[in-house]
């Protein structure tokens, strides 16, 4: 029926609409659009936030060029201490019991909780701002740890203007106040002017009664070059060296400059507030913040779970804090960057990696190429890792975007739309965007340089069915209200603009990743020519583009080799197309699209389907014959992870054989990346090759629910597709929850065999999704995995009344012409992909990656 069902939307759609498709599908020669969706209005509750999230805390507007703000402290006991022990931006091994945001709401604020072992210090950061943007505050809070309750603390406030030389007016001065001068006023104040900010505007720095001060406040004002700007930390233990004797605090030199230190010391607790309020804006003081955080702190819990339902077996308190944790320190990992970049243009012939050693070609002609450094660009992404990766990863983004268009689908599409607008006039985006010396400083200058000929899984295009799903009202939005679900206008304006952007890249990367089908090399004669794709950037250990880094592929490579996933990418890529043609009322286009996913379909059974494995595999050319490399895992799934399997599918239950073998796929806490059985199993770097990875798990059993709750198919393979479903739900989630009480972080990855969280700590990226799974539904009978309500019958009654919807909008067509029936074929074929996703409103279907995870 689902099949019927989409070919009959495609019919009315290309019936009604009279429009030419040629404006979308000629995407070859189209500029980059200028302008942008996400373009901030002045001052919106979008222009503030701690989007600087390499750092502890730290501030800057979506402005770039303007100012810059962030909280260090260290010992206080001697200067010897206190050079040892700043803490500034977020690091791997500091000492820190842990971090992160225990609630946080992009819109408003929220409450930071850090815990300093090494100098036995809980500190909290209580972050709240205006919602016109004119005005925030954050409230510093210091507890000594229950062994140190006289231990001392210096805290430093810096502040620094970006550019101070260019772009309009800046300027920039502070003044101190001794806690007697103050008389409970400010303990220091710093005014300035940015026209980029809207004019003039004033810092302030608040004290408390109760706070056992070592010394008055201290300011420091300096000019600094511009290469200095980010690097607090550094430039202001050069100032404490300077200090004559063993004094802690630097001298009190306040003034103007383009780089300002406010110091505090104090002995026991303290309590302290920084406030920042346009000229014309009200001033969050600190009562003010205290009432806002916990105002936000009650309303927290009951926004999450109204969001994100939680059903049996995660109804306990503890699943409700994972939740509101993971949730809040992915939306906390929000960052706002600024700069140039490195790209090779140099457009090598050696880049197409045709010749049997393309890969040692390839490597040197990269070492003699020119690099260019590019004129400065602007992202709005979330962060995999604040401590290990804190800046934009393209595979990333698209799973971090999961749970964020749940929460708040306005905020999803600024980032989507910051993302697109990287893309240069040929489809391209850099994989990794490292821009600006301070992401630099982050990454070895062998992994910096980007290449226009790399691809990566196109995550952001898989986003949009989503979007469209809830602008439809084909599935349920919960989240913050919406511009775009409340007016049709602009939600067609957006898609409008994004369309022909995802439209760029999907052609981009055909091209580029396309593989020979030539007679050069033999081919199935089963499958459809040009229709099979390979991951450029390829080396015998390494398929860093692909995401999956070093998962085990044809050794030694071969410029004829096939990879699944690649070409599975390209089918749930035409697939998201297809329903945004649809939306917008370009049939013909959709057409298109839909034809396209047909070919990859047919190809990934052609060119990828081992008969005697029963499993996907990639394909090479081995003594002139075509042949397939088989090596069970992720790989193996990508078919049915993006979408492309349905329940008839002959190849299913095989699949299903994998997944569910303990001894392959199957472990106590998800689905292992390779097969225990495959000889590469847990060697060498051991990345990609055992360990449990949260996002692809996540969108198995998200896939897996689809595929259970569907028409087609026997009833006994739907029914055990349903109980895989439920069980790897039940470990995922045990798995994450389980780790994180034990320490304090979410993981970047987690052992098959202990659950133990491994890689990059602190890594609220794309594990965040497992949030998507608290409340899924599967269905009836699937012991205490919530109700569904008679999902089966009520899947046919809905699609009756949808096939009713439809015919009798058909009856009134050449009235009602082309928008109605417009809306009607977008809502039906969104309908019909969502219908079974997660009950809160969850998109899935996309995937994504970390780049050169070698860092």
């Amino acid at each position: 029926m689902a099949a019927v069902l989409r070919h009959l939307t495609v019919l009315c759609a290309l019936c009604l609409s009279n429009r030419s498709s040629a404006q979308f599908l000629d995407v070859s020669t189209r500029q980059t659009n200028s302008s942008s969706v996400s373009s901030i209005p002045e001052r919106s509750w979008q222009t503030w936030g701690p989007y600087r999230p390499n750092l502890y805390f730290g501030v800057r507007p979506q402005v770039p060029e303007t100012l810059l703000m962030g909280l260090m402290w260290a010992s206080g006991d001697s200067q010897k201490q206190m050079l040892s022990s700043f803490r500034d931006t977020c690091e791997q091994n500091d000492g820190m019991q842990g971090y992160g945001w225990t609630f946080y709401d992009t819109r408003t604020g929220g409450s930071q909780a850090l815990h300093d072992k090494q100098l036995q210090l809980d500190l909290t950061t209580d972050f709240l701002k205006s919602e016109d943007g004119g005005s925030w505050s954050v409230g510093i809070t210091g507890t000594p740890q229950q062994d140190a309750p006289n231990v001392r603390t210096s805290v430093i406030l810096h502040v620094a203007v970006e550019k101070a030389d260019s772009n309009g007016p800046k300027s920039l001065a502070c003044e101190s106040h001794s806690e007697s001068e103050s008389k409970g006023g400010p303990l220091a104040a710093c005014r300035g002017e940015i026209a980029a900010l809207g004019g003039r505007f004033e810092f302030q720095v608040l004290g408390n009664a109760k706070n056992n001060v070592v010394h008055d406040a201290a300011v420091k004002s300096l000019n600094v070059s511009e290469d200095k700007i980010w690097q607090a930390k550094s430039v202001f233990a050069d100032q404490v060296k300077a200090s004559s004797g063993d004094k802690i605090a630097v001298e009190n030199s306040p003034g103007a400059g383009n780089m300002h230190f406010i110091q505090l010391t104090f002995q026991g607790p303290f309590k302290m507030t920084f406030v920042y309020h346009a000229a014309d804006g009200s001033i969050l003081d600190q009562n003010s913040v205290d009432a806002g955080i916990n105002s936000l702190r009650s309303s927290f819990p009951a926004r999450v779970e109204a969001v994100f339902p939680r059903t049996p077996p995660f109804q306990q308190e503890n699943y409700a804090k994972l939740s509101q944790e993971i949730l809040s320190n992915l939306l906390g990992g929000l960052g706002f960057f600024h700069g140039d970049t490195k790209v090779d243009y140099s457009n090598s012939s050696k880049y197409q990696e045709i010749d049997l050693d393309f890969w040692t070609q390839a490597a040197s002609a990269m070492s003699r190429a020119p690099i260019t450094t590019t004129a400065p660009q602007t992202l709005l992404s979330h962060t995999p890792s604040r401590p290990f990766f804190p800046r934009g990863f393209l595979w990333d983004e698209g799973f971090h975007l999961l749970p964020v268009v749940e929460w708040d689908l306005d905020l999803a599409v600024s980032v989507l739309q910051s993302w697109l607008d990287l893309m240069d006039d040929d489809g391209w985006i850099g994989r990794e965007q490292i821009l600006g010396p301070e992401a630099r400083s982050r990454v070895p200058s062998q992994f910096q340089v980007q290449y226009p000929h790399y691809a990566n899984p196109p995550t952001l295009s898989l986003l949009v069915p989503i979007i469209i799903s809830k602008l439809a009202g084909a599935s349920p939005y919960t989240g913050h209200p919406s511009i775009y679900m409340s007016s049709p206008d602009q939600a067609s304006t957006m898609l409008k603009t994004i369309y022909p952007l995802l439209a760029r890249h999907y052609h981009w990367f055909r091209r580029t990743q396309s593989d020979n089908f030539t007679s050069a090399y033999p081919r199935p004669a089963s499958g459809i020519p040009y229709v099979g794709f390979r991951w450029r950037g390829r080396t015998p250990k390494h398929t860093l583009t692909s995401g999956l880094d070093d998962y085990p592929r044809a050794n030694p490579p071969h410029p004829g080799e096939l990879h699944v996933d690649a070409l599975a990418w390209v089918g749930a890529s035409a697939s998201a197309l297809q329903q945004v043609a649809l939306y917008l009322g370009e049939a013909v286009d959709a057409e298109v699209y839909a034809k396209d996913v047909t070919a990859v379909k047919r190809n990934l059974d052609a060119l990828h389907w081992d008969a005697a494995r029963k499993a996907y595999c990639d394909s090479t050319i081995q003594d002139d014959k075509y042949t397939l490399v088989c090596h069970e895992g992720y790989i193996s799934l990508f078919p049915l992870l993006l979408g492309l399997m349905d329940a008839d599918h002959p190849n299913l239950p095989a699949v299903l054989d994998m997944i569910s073998d303990p001894e392959k796929l199957w472990s106590p806490h998800g689905l292992r990346s390779l097969s225990k059985q495959d000889a590469n199993y847990g060697r060498d770097e051991n990345y990609w090759r055992g360990a449990v990875w949260i996002n692809l798990n996540v969108l198995a059993v998200l896939r897996l629910r689809d595929v259970g709750l569907s028409l087609v198919g026997l009833s006994t393979v739907r029914a055990r597709v349903l109980m895989i479903a439920s069980e790897l739900r039940k470990r995922l989630v045990g798995t994450v929850a389980e780790s994180w009480e034990h320490t304090g972080f979410f993981w970047e990855q987690y052992a098959d065999g202990t659950g133990e969280g491994k890689g990059s700590r602190a890594f609220t990226g794309w594990t965040a999704a497992v949030i998507l799974l608290m409340g899924l539904q599967l269905g009836q009978g699937m012991g205490g995995e919530g109700d569904d309500s008679g999902a089966s019958n009520g899947v046919f009654w809905a699609v009756v009344g949808v096939v009713g919807l439809m015919l009798a909008t058909l009856v009134v067509s050449t009235a009602l012409r082309r928008r109605a029936m417009v809306v009607v074929a977008g809502a039906v074929n969104s309908w019909i992909t969502w219908q079974t996703t997660w009950k809160g409103g969850g998109g899935y279907r996309e995937v994504i990656d970390l780049d050169e995870r070698a860092v």
